[in-house]
């Protein structure tokens, strides 16, 4: 796992002026397209960019490898695109700490 506000049990929610709460909710409503009905997702980490006009999201949920992955995800608000940047296969232990640190994914 990267040194990320996962790793360090952080969950990091930054507004800014540039942003709106609905940029942040149009970021989340993206990538609840991709959750399964009933499925389990942690929100681990939150930040914006400003400078970049971005939203970057990191989640834990079950990965495409059938184990409990830490996934990225960038949504650039000009262009209202979802990015995947990628994920990190977790041990049982990694899971578990970020898990409590974490908090069940809001739906927006």
């Amino acid at each position: 796992m990267t040194n990320s506000a996962a790793q360090q049990g952080q969950q990091t929610t930054m507004q800014s002026p540039l942003s709106s709460p609905s940029k942040r909710d149009a970021a989340r409503s993206h990538v609840v397209k991709m959750f399964r009905p009933g499925e389990l997702v942690w929100l681990v980490g939150e930040t914006y960019d400003a400078d970049l006009g971005m939203w970057q999201l990191e989640i834990l949920r079950l990965g495409s490898f059938a184990r409990w992955a830490h996934q990225r995800y960038r949504y650039d608000e000009a262009a209202d695109v979802l990015y995947f940047l990628g994920e990190t296969t977790l041990s049982d232990e990694e899971f578990r700490v970020a898990r409590e640190r974490g908090v069940l994914f809001p739906a927006p």
